[in-house]
């Protein structure tokens, strides 16, 4: 079948008619049906109108489905960020309602759509349409595959409810039977297939943290939907407004508002959902990477180790701005590391790099120093090899100098110029060497460092409990009664189970869960550093001596320097102190896994090799299987004895801290309406208020005794008042105390109460 570029754009314009039916329809019915098709057409028409204008031809359907949905995102990003300059510009004091997101993103589609046609005069050939016939193995892996992500949410339910975990403890059984099932039949299912299955157990893992409280729920999260709630509520986007990091980013900003409008649907489900889809895509944008250099088993090895790491089972369903920078971040590479790149690779790392600047200034900063380092270990490199053979350049490689000028010159202006939010940085960069005669000091780094292979610190909760405590106190004349209320360290693990009380008889701590868990970020890193250091070895060596004909297979010397580039700057995180405290070592290990799983698995690969093949199936799916049910928290459930996660308890850490109850929305709405907006308002967890009004008056979350100022308001929720628990981070490290709400009962005036709240003076 032939298409030619008028028959193309017809198809195009229709599809464009039928999403705009679509929005119109999901305004006046706001059913979900209508909302999941809206979705489907904004996240990938304008991508693909993109493509057939960048005349690119992906080398397979599964690539092309990843390039559109990044490419659409981008557009939904852009055109709501020119429906806000332009339509404030003339006049229209809302620029962010339904008709200019809706009209803007119309212009932009209907751009791209013409513009193809213009350029782009190719004739589409394909094959003739028939139906393929799917064998009983994918239907089932199709099928079980879907229903993971439905039983997630609703053991996500069954907990917000006040039940217990066992439908959630179902969701990642059953994410563990479809991963052992990939493994085994793996060559029996096509790529397409294995791509959506790892997209589900993606998203059940997000799922299964983002849904938990009726609200939003989380750490970074919390202020995510507060610069969110102030574009929504304005109308607008306008960074005066809140000069912080945060609000320039526009994949928490004009993004979600876009969605919202569009889609007419409330934030909430854009933060819980929406944007947790875009994330879950990570992974398999990565198996199509690990496909180009390994086999499926390899592959499938790989999407597990990054599934199972510790951040993105736990953090990144709180990190959506990261979430939508990580998918970015990972299509640069996929474009970076194209067998045969052309000059429409680079318009398209560019785009792609253009939305890791819009979307996280982190990830952006460490996307510049990456490619920046990489290029550096290029020039080296080929001036070692132009000493000894002849060096044929790449003119099309992206990882050159004036890409890589290109990317800095974007964050630069945007981050510096556009929203004047660089500040951080350059006091963090400043700090940090400033602070290099004390690289080995844990008092400027977070609790993570301790997981780092080399130069690594720890800090006890004995540590950090003295550093909290030696605040400045701020009592007023009440000096002597509340030192008498000093807290003292707890912890709030999972009862130890019968299994693990019989695991303890034999010399083994129901505790090793946590151990594993650390030791296995240590390991992951040897292994990768170990992987570098092999594929350089593997480059430089077989390029030195004449007997390339028997080489094995080398990695691309551009991937090779982006490797070698992770781990100096891994090091760097650890080393260079306070560095840690604004982008952890785990959060920086994970970006930098997106591409470090090549090597990684190919070292694996060669290890493997020394296996009989059945033997290394087994090995391999054991082992993914293993640290699935390790790090989703089902082996921990089961023993007992540790900190409690909180996809399947309603105690423990990020419960405490983050989960927001109705007693405490039903607190704030009397507190903002009774307590005037210039008093000293404090809470344990005051993100939970002014995430939906940042006009809230809470300031501190030093609510100890010996913290609390006389005139003081101060809130207390449901683990002070029920469980006497203080849950902080503090510098980056996590503390659980005791909490003397006594004190609160006999020195102080109760304003407002709950069985679970209070309120006191």
């Amino acid at each position: 079948m032939k298409f030619k570029p008028l028959n193309i754009a017809t198809l195009l314009g229709g599809w464009l008619a039928l999403a705009d039916l679509l929005v119109w329809l999901a305004q006046l019915t706001n059913a979900w049906p209508v909302q999941a098709l809206t979705w489907l057409c904004l996240s990938f028409l304008p991508g693909v109108a993109l493509l057939r204008l960048l005349r690119l031809q992906p080398r397979s359907v599964l690539e092309g489905i990843l390039y559109s949905l990044g490419l659409s995102v981008l557009v939904l990003m852009l055109s709501g960020l020119a429906a806000n300059q332009i339509l404030w510009a003339v006049g229209i004091a809302r620029p962010l309602e339904l008709a200019g997101i809706w009209g803007f993103w119309n212009l932009v589609t209907i751009a791209c759509i013409v513009a193809g046609l213009v350029v782009n005069r190719q004739v589409l050939h394909t094959g003739r349409a028939h139906w393929p016939k799917v064998s009983k193995v994918t239907m089932l892996a199709w099928a079980g595959s879907l229903c993971v992500p439905f039983v997630a949410m609703f053991g996500a339910f069954r907990l917000n409810n006040g039940g217990d975990a066992l439908v959630a403890e179902t969701a990642i059984g059953a994410a563990t039977v479809i991963i052992i099932y990939m493994f085994a039949f793996r060559n029996r299912l096509s790529n397409a297939t294995l791509a959506w299955c790892i997209f589900a157990i993606g998203l059940s893992v997000l799922l299964m943290t983002a849904l938990r409280g009726w609200d939003i729920t989380g750490h970074d999260i919390m202020r995510e939907f507060r610069v969110y709630t102030m574009t929504h509520v304005s109308g607008r986007w306008d960074i005066a407004a809140y000069r912080d990091p945060y609000n320039a980013c526009l994949s928490i900003t004009i993004l979600p508002e876009v969605y919202a409008k569009l889609l007419h649907t409330s934030g909430l489900v854009v933060f819980k959902c929406i944007l947790q889809i875009l994330l879950a895509v990570c992974p398999v944008v990565i198996y199509v990477l690990l496909r180009r250099f390994v086999s499926k088993l390899g592959a499938l090895v790989g999407c597990g180790l990054f599934i199972s790491y510790p951040t993105f089972i736990n953090d990144s369903a709180m990190l959506t701005r990261q979430g939508v920078a990580y998918l970015f971040f990972a299509l640069a590479l996929l474009v970076a590391l194209h067998a045969s790149r052309e000059k429409v690779h680079k318009v398209l790392f560019v785009l792609c790099g253009l939305g890791v600047v819009l979307s996280h200034y982190s990830t952006s900063y460490m996307f510049v120093a990456i490619f920046g380092a990489a290029l550096l270990c290029k020039f080296c490199t080929q001036r070692i090899r132009g000493w000894r053979m002849q060096w044929r350049g790449d003119k099309f490689s992206v990882l050159s100098p004036g890409m890589v000028v290109l990317l800095a010159l974007a964050t630069f202006l945007w981050y510096s110029q556009f929203t004047g939010t660089a500040n951080g940085l350059m006091l963090t960069i400043t700090r940090s060497v400033a602070n290099i005669p004390h690289l080995l000091s844990a008092d400027n780094k977070s609790a993570d460092t301790s997981s780092a292979l080399l130069l690594s610190t720890h800090k006890t909760q004995v540590d950090i409990y003295q550093s909290y405590l030696a605040q400045q106190p701020e009592v007023g004349n009440k000096v002597a009664e509340a030192a008498q209320y000093t807290p003292q360290i707890t912890a709030d693990d999972i009862p130890t189970t019968p299994l693990g009380k019989h695991l303890d008889t034999v010399g083994t701590q129901p505790s090793v869960t946590a151990d594993l868990r650390q030791n296995f970020a240590k390991l992951l890193q040897l292994l990768a550093a170990l992987s570098v250091v092999y594929a350089t070895y593997l480059s430089v060596f077989y390029a030195t001596y004449s007997f390339a004909r028997k080489k094995p297979f080398t990695l691309p010397l551009d991937l090779m320097c982006l490797s070698v580039a992770g781990i100096v700057l891994l090091v760097a995180m650890v080393a260079l102190p306070t560095l840690s405290l604004n982008y952890g070592v785990l959060r920086t290990f994970q970006q930098l896994l997106i591409f470090l799983v090549v090597p990684l698995v190919i070292l694996l690969t060669r290890w493997g090799r020394l296996l009989q093949p059945r033997l290394r199936t087994l090995v391999a799916t054991t082992s993914m299987a293993a640290l699935f049910v390790l790090f989703s928290g089902l082996l921990a459930q089961v023993l007992g004895g540790v900190s409690a996660p909180l996809t399947l308890n309603n105690h423990g850490l990020y419960y405490g801290l983050y989960y927001t109850t109705t007693a405490d929305l039903q607190a704030y709405s009397w507190m903002k309406a009774h307590i005037p907006a210039n008093q000293d308002v404090r809470a344990a967890g005051f993100a939970k208020a002014i995430m939906h009004d940042p006009r809230y008056p809470f300031s501190k979350t030093g609510i100890l005794p010996t913290q609390k100022p006389t005139g003081t308001y101060v809130y207390l929720d449901q683990a002070q008042i029920v469980a006497h628990t203080f849950y902080v981070n503090y510098d980056g490290s996590p503390l659980i105390t005791t909490f003397p709400v006594d004190y609160y009962s006999e020195w102080t005036n109760q304003l407002y109460s709950t069985p679970t709240t209070g309120v006191y003076r």
